[in-house]
């Protein structure tokens, strides 16, 4: 079982740290926020939820510097 830090300590929860999760986390921690990002599978794993990135969606990471 997985102990988790305490709530409080951060201003947004991300359930879901794949594509569209962790970019979310990563942009609320840009904006001045506390970001937690969870995910079920462990760190590391190669778990792929999309296989594929539509052109304009591999321009917007790019200009996240991602």
């Amino acid at each position: 079982m997985t102990i988790l830090p305490d709530p409080g300590q951060f201003d947004a929860l991300v359930v879901g740290a794949r594509w569209a999760g962790a970019a979310t986390a990563m942009l609320l921690s840009r904006a001045g926020l506390k970001v937690l990002a969870i995910d079920r599978d462990a760190a590391g794993t190669d778990t792929k939820s999309t296989h594929a990135l539509m052109r304009g969606a591999v321009m917007q990471l790019d200009r996240w510097g991602v």
